[in-house]
């Protein structure tokens, strides 16, 4: 007996130790793969920190449209997409970062970043950047196949409905991709005429109103419940359908400026409104749920929840308000439209991925990153009235410039806060 049970102790000391190195292997992984979507992300204030400069004195050889799409592309493909990559595995597979296929699908994604970072500032839309883009493309598609037949076999019950949202996502994202497909050929037969930018702006609609909105959702509601919420409501279910089959017509928002006849402003109107009330239900339901749950453990975690929630909120306002004719035009003036894009891209998205970052210890929570964050959320409201109010601003570029310095700064922080290596333990129960 003296000896089985000294076997017994010594073999759950071994199992427990296993654990434990399977998920510090886990986690190791994942920090990593956070360290360089941060990376991407300085790159990202760098480059518009340039682009700002550019305004107050043109720098030769720097073609400003080229390298706008650096900007971007790296913005929504190297920053977005490889952190919501790395969450995703990180919420549905948490062994998914020790499989080679995964680390090999990140390492591809990220070859095809920094070649479009290296290839659209000297070419712009040419043979190179369009190579690069199509292999993020069809390495993102591999993922969201293989990423999803792989939960849907270890799906717990309780994160089917938070998995749905995810599921969605990962579609409308593909949709999304069909525009990029479809610029090539028609910039060559065409050119830049109205179809070219009409294929713009089905690119953003279902990756800002589709993919962003549906993913970030998706995580929140299955933060709540694997604290416990039930997420299987009929106000959830409501909202979830309501987005869903608004998604597709509110396309006709984003090409109003082509002023068609009055039909279509009411579709886009309605499809926005009935877009608005699904959010509303989610968002009702994630702040009643909020305090029960402890969807966010500190101060600065629920600064960042409510600036997401306004943020998205104000965006779908935004949306239907653009549906009013007499105010159309003005949604598509050139500051406007930039104030919008970086309302979501920033304001949502961004606040809302480094909100997950600190949740799941991937960032430190010190003196620094409030700092940090300080600096990057003052700089994005300001420039936000400064776009919106450029015309009454004497020498706004200039403004704009330092805005965007301090965002940098900001970056900076807390890039220097991800944990080197991640001592964070994921809950067990998936």
């Amino acid at each position: 007996m003296g000896c089985a049970s000294i076997y017994s102790n010594d073999s759950e000391i071994f199992t427990k130790r296993l654990l434990n190195y399977k998920s510090n292997q886990i986690n190791v992984n994942s920090t990593r793969g956070i360290q360089v979507t941060m990376l991407n992300l300085t790159l990202v204030g760098v480059i518009g920190c340039v682009l700002r400069y550019t305004f107050l004195h043109p720098v030769t050889g720097i073609n400003y449209g080229y390298l706008l799409h650096a900007h971007s592309h790296l913005a929504f493909l190297g920053w977005v997409f490889m952190a919501l990559y790395v969450l995703l595995i990180y919420a549905y597979l948490p062994s998914g970062m020790q499989k080679r296929k995964y680390i090999n699908l990140f390492i591809v994604l990220q070859i095809a970043n920094l070649g479009m970072l290296v290839t659209f500032p000297i070419m712009g839309y040419a043979a190179g950047s369009i190579v690069f883009s199509a292999v993020h493309a069809i390495t993102a598609i591999g993922f969201a196949w293989v990423f999803s037949r792989e939960v849907q076999v270890t799906l717990s019950s309780r994160h089917e409905m938070s998995f749905k949202f995810i599921q969605w996502a990962l579609i409308l994202m593909l949709v999304s991709n069909l525009a990029p497909f479809a610029l090539g050929p028609v910039s060559a037969i065409q050119g830049k005429t109205d179809l070219y930018y009409s294929l713009i702006y089905f690119y953003l609609h279902f990756q800002y109103n589709g993919w962003f909105t549906f993913v970030l959702l998706g995580l929140v509601l299955w933060q709540l419940e694997r604290r416990g919420a039930n997420t299987q409501t009929r106000l959830i279910k409501a909202g979830f359908a309501m987005k869903l089959v608004a998604v597709f017509p509110s396309y006709i928002l984003s090409v109003l400026w082509t002023e068609p006849n009055l039909l279509w402003y009411v579709l886009g109107g309605l499809a926005a409104l009935i877009q608005l009330i699904g959010l509303v239900c989610i968002i009702y339901f994630v702040v009643q749920e909020m305090a029960k749950s402890h969807l966010a453990d500190s101060l600065v975690q629920r600064i960042l929840i409510w600036i997401g929630i306004l943020a998205i909120v104000g965006q779908h306002l935004l949306m239907l308000l653009s549906a009013i004719p007499a105010l159309s035009s003005l949604a598509f003036s050139r500051n406007i439209v930039i104030a919008y894009l970086h309302m979501v891209l920033i304001g949502f998205v961004s606040v809302w991925l480094l909100f997950f970052f600190l949740k799941q210890g991937f960032v430190k929570e010190n003196l620094i990153t409030r700092i940090g964050l300080a600096l990057f959320l003052v700089a994005f409201v300001t420039t936000e009235l400064v776009l919106v109010f450029q015309v009454y601003i004497t020498e706004a570029s200039r403004w704009l410039f330092y805005l965007a310095i301090i965002q940098l700064s900001g970056i900076l922080c807390l890039t220097a806060n991800v944990k080197k290596i991640n001592r964070h333990v994921a809950e067990g129960s998936y």
